[in-house]
């Protein structure tokens, strides 16, 4: 088991405090339905919401939020969006990928609770979702 391995062990059960229905497949989690999504109007319904830690996690700051091909934000495609994503997410459906990075500073520390974490990064999908189409947030 390499460093990252070991440190997504440890931010999983802390994603799963948020959220339960979270899964993990190595490096990748799939939120099945992401609500909070659908309270800013976008669909599909369900909303199916994926992300990974990148190679060089933690010191790496993730980015993209994976989301359906085919979603809308009030029925408008949003921006930025890749509606195939170049780096499928291992869960079935067919992916695109919305330009997303954390907002606040990628500061890496070995202590998963002293750290900037996969935690940080769900909860700020919320900031991209209120921001719609534009993605200005």
């Amino acid at each position: 088991m390499d460093n990252r391995d070991a440190r997504l062990d440890e931010e999983h059960p802390l994603l799963l405090e948020l959220n339960p229905t979270i899964v993990r497949s190595s490096e990748w989690f799939l939120v099945p339905d992401d609500e909070r999504a659908r309270r800013h109007g976008w669909s599909p319904e369900p909303f199916p919401v994926a992300f990974h830690a990148q190679p060089g996690h933690p010191g790496q700051a993730p980015y993209g939020i994976y989301i359906a091909s085919n979603a809308t934000v009030g029925g408008v495609t949003p921006n930025p969006f890749q509606a195939v994503a170049k780096n499928t997410p291992p869960f079935p459906g067919s992916w695109g990928v919305l330009s997303w990075t954390p907002q606040s500073a990628w500061v890496a520390h070995e202590e998963v609770h002293k750290s900037s974490n996969l935690v940080n990064f769900y909860l700020g999908f919320d900031a991209r979702y209120r921001a719609g189409v534009s993605g200005d947030a």
